[in-house]
């Protein structure tokens, strides 16, 4: 990192990687960010939720302020008492108070800055999961559009910068800030002399810290957003491995997360030169209260006639002042890295309504009905609207199979994905059993419509607790019944601890056949009305393609079905095949129907055949 030259432009630094300069593009505008009012707003409303706690918690802190506000007149009039002659009794009982109300500030502030990481943990443990769970709700296209990198980025990178400023900064801060108002107005009630100081030397701190805010605030945002295309660069690399190495482009890929990685260390270091210079402006204020605090000092005892133990006291309550106003500005790189996390995560949770259903409408039955359903994407680089789905109505009814066929980029799966709900359409309706997804129950629609595609992600922990997650009440015997009609219980029993067996990451590799026939036996368990199977079965050799279209069909059973069809024996079996082509349904009918039309269907089926 030393020789990174973090004057440099941004624009030097991305140089003519496209890729980065789009993934940063992508970062900075896909998933939302909250202003700082939500976020204060957010965060207000989850301490009111915990009300007693946070009540208890000010009351510590504040008294942990008072405690330590109350000490400089205790030693002011100690002095006083040495001064004047005193005698000895005096002294020790005020070095005893003193002794007594440093314990008690000691016990109050550690007390306070307990309680303060405690509140603040429980709140963000409860943002961690609103986090993942807004994000999982997030529509498919938008994540397909995002990609995880900056999802993950904010559960991860993002969540862990606001734990360390529960854990650290706030609960400093916090007391930090009380105790520099308690000791502001202890100055002011000791004399109204002091006053002058504090109107002449804290405009000075607040300008500095001012001065900090305005010209970092950006740079932590913007070092934020390199941090997400930086790890949406590293698991794409990661997970692109194989293809990596057979085409020999490890130099490419590791020369573009390097830099996405020095994006973020140069807007980093551009902080850091801000920090030099802000604590080399904090020398001014610092030495003027010196200077300020002796001059006047001198002034109140020889021509005021004041006390030594007041001006003792005020030199105390200056200099206590310093070391708390000095920490706030300081931390504040800090403040603005965790408001940054903090606004990201924000974004997120109130993105959706938690849990939203968009209405209440429930299907009535297993028919689905499109009315003048279309669908474009929008290219961010150029601009350009782009057609994937031309206008369409359609008509399936309760228990039909319908195929969708046609060569790649004919609109199959963004018609599927229509089906299931998952996409949401430019223009037009879909209704399932007569309620409109616009105005659905969101889980009804949810436990309704289940969508299998050639992507089977196959969840960590027992191959129990994997099925279980479509039914969490279903009892091994039930689970085993679900495994059987998929003709998967002949490598299930095989498996060295059966259910019991730890699948997924770290656990027993399944086959892709095996991850499909676990992903069908879920659709057994949850046992929707509408089931969509996007290529489910599409990669697959012939025998496993055999023994997963068979298990298909079987799951397929009695339920209204969209097959995307890779092989036109899928096809075939279907009571209406659509075919498709540049979005449009160009010909649809049975098999026998459109064979002997001689369209386009009966050319794919004797090229498929033959």
């Amino acid at each position: 990192m030393s020789d990174i030259d973090w004057k440099r432009p941004l624009d030097e630094v991305l140089g003519d990687d496209a890729t980065a300069r789009r993934q940063l593009a992508e970062h900075a505008q896909l998933l939302p960010i909250a202003d700082a009012r939500t976020s204060l707003r957010f965060i207000a409303a989850r301490l009111r939720e915990h009300w007693a706690s946070a009540l208890l918690t000010l009351l510590i802190t504040v008294g942990g302020a008072v405690a330590a506000a109350f000490l400089p007149r205790l030693i002011g009039a100690a002095v006083d008492v040495v001064v004047n002659g005193g005698s000895k009794d005096q002294v020790w009982m005020l070095g005893g108070q003193i002794l007594g109300v440093g314990i008690i500030q000691a016990v109050l502030m550690a007390l306070g800055w307990a309680m303060i990481s405690a509140l603040g943990q429980r709140i963000l443990a409860g943002m961690r999961e609103d986090v993942i769970d807004r994000a999982l709700d997030l529509p498919a296209q938008t994540m397909e559009r995002t990609g995880i990198g900056d999802a993950l980025s904010r559960v991860a990178d993002d969540v862990d910068v606001a734990a360390r400023a529960v854990n650290n900064l706030v609960p400093n801060l916090i007391q930090l800030g009380f105790l520099v108002l308690i000791t502001l107005v202890g100055m002011a009630t000791l004399s109204p002399w002091l006053l002058l100081m504090v109107v002449i030397i804290v405009p000075m701190y607040v300008l500095a810290a001012t001065w900090y805010l305005r010209r970092t605030a950006p740079i932590y945002r913007r070092e934020r957003i390199a941090m997400g295309a930086r790890a949406q660069g590293l698991l794409s690399a990661i997970h692109g491995i194989p293809t990596v190495h057979a085409y020999g482009i490890e130099r490419r890929e590791t020369r573009h997360v390097a830099v996405l990685s020095e994006t973020a260390s140069v807007l980093n270091m551009r902080v850091m030169y801000l920090v030099g210079r802000l604590v080399m402006g904090l020398n001014v204020p610092e030495n003027l209260a010196l200077a300020m605090v002796l001059l006047l000092g001198f002034v109140m005892v020889q021509v005021g006639g004041a006390p030594v133990g007041l001006v003792t006291a005020a030199a105390i309550y200056l200099v206590t002042l310093f070391w708390p106003m000095m920490s706030v500005i300081f931390n504040l790189d800090e403040v603005q890295s965790a408001l940054a996390s903090l606004s990201r995560m924000v974004g997120v949770i109130t993105s959706i309504d938690p849990a939203a259903s968009p209405g209440t409408e429930r299907p009535a039955d297993a028919s689905i009905r499109l009315e003048q359903v279309s669908h474009a994407y929008t290219s961010d680089e150029e601009g350009v609207e782009r057609i994937i789905l031309q206008p369409l109505d359609l008509d399936i009814a309760p228990g039909e199979t319908i195929s969708l066929v046609g060569a790649s980029g004919a609109g199959k799966s963004t018609l599927a994905a229509i089906l299931a709900g998952t996409l949401e359409p430019r223009h037009g309706r879909v209704l399932h059993g007569g309620a409109d997804l616009v105005h659905a129950d969101l889980e009804a629609m949810r436990s309704h419509a289940s969508i299998v595609s050639q992507d089977v992600h196959v969840f960590r922990g027992t191959l129990r607790e994997d099925l279980k997650l479509a039914a969490a009440e279903a009892t091994d015997q039930e689970l085993r019944d679900a495994l059987g009609r998929v003709d998967a219980l002949t490598w299930v029993d095989r498996l060295p601890q059966g259910l019991e067996t730890q699948v997924g990451e770290k656990g027993a590799r399944l086959t892709a056949e095996q991850s499909q026939q676990l992903a069908l036996a879920r659709i057994a368990l949850r046992d929707p009305a509408v089931l969509i199977l996007d290529e489910a079965t599409a990669d697959e050799g012939s025998s496993g393609a055999r023994v997963l279209e068979r298990a298909a069909l079987e799951v397929a059973r009695g339920r209204t079905t969209i097959i995307v069809a890779h092989r036109l024996s899928q096809a075939r079996i279907a009571d209406r095949i659509l075919v498709m082509a540049d979005g449009a349904v160009v010909e649809q009918g049975t098999h026998d129907e459109l064979v002997a039309r001689g369209g386009d269907y009966a050319r794919l089926w004797e090229a498929w055949s033959s």
